[in-house]
């Protein structure tokens, strides 16, 4: 039986999950976050709301992991473009995961660094690569689920980090700095890394709320909703 955990920062994506109770099952502690579980068939879903931003999600995540043994971790809900080619609605599969704040900063400008990984002490060609590597093959299931819908679905790295991301200017810099990047987020750091050291596989799939031609606080709420049938569609379909 594949046992897959599936969280979300937010409560709203949740909405229109079919089966999923108005209340939560139990509560994962000491955090007091909401659990729900789906069965069906082969496929066990443990579901929880994780709360906004790399610290919330890390600590749920670590609780989990501490608990339960996955076959996948998986992160859905909403993220922002940064690549001009994605529009309002679209979703971002993350082939790989940056921490785009995890910077070594000196006189001589800044350095991107590997998410808790030495830097300075090592030399260039020792340290680790920035990207953590999500699961390919889970990526595919994800893929093949989601496009069955009217969606346009991308694939590329995923930025992540304790910010949130609401100017124009800030995605232009982010964009030129990490060219083949498509989207950012702030939970998504932090679950990569921590699967990566539980050697857990893991997916990231994001909504495209806000584009780079435009303000978040403009885009956002409406595409909440658009997040919620997505996340409802892919959890509908593992439960198939």
């Amino acid at each position: 039986m594949a046992k897959i955990l599936i969280l979300t920062a937010m409560k709203e994506e949740l909405k229109d999950v079919a089966g999923l109770p108005a209340t939560s099952e139990t509560s994962l502690a000491p955090f007091a976050v909401p659990v729900w579980k789906l069965q069906k068939n082969e496929s066990e879903i443990l579901i929880a709301q994780t709360g906004i931003g790399p610290i919330n999600s890390s600590s749920v995540l670590t609780s989990f992991l501490s608990n339960y043994k996955f076959d996948v971790v998986m992160l859905l809900g909403l993220g922002g473009a940064i690549d001009p080619a994605l529009k309002l609605g679209d979703i971002c599969i993350a082939t790989d995961v940056i921490q785009h704040d995890a910077i070594c900063s000196s006189d001589h400008g800044l350095e991107y660094m590997a998410s808790g990984e030495l830097h300075l002490s090592l030399p260039p060609e020792k340290r680790k690569s920035l990207k953590i590597k999500a699961s390919a093959q889970w990526n595919q299931k994800i893929d093949g689920l989601l496009k069955g819908g009217p969606y346009n679905v991308h694939h590329g790295t995923v930025l992540s980090g304790s910010e949130f991301v609401g100017g124009t200017v800030r995605k232009e810099l982010l964009k030129r700095t990490f060219a083949d990047a498509l989207l950012v987020d702030m939970e998504a750091c932090s679950i990569a890394y921590l699967c990566e050291k539980a050697q857990v596989p893991f997916v990231i799939a994001k909504t495209v709320a806000d584009t780079t031609h435009s303000r978040p606080t403009d885009e956002y709420v409406s595409f909440l909703t658009s997040s919620q049938k997505k996340t409802a569609d892919i959890i509908d379909g593992l439960l198939k």
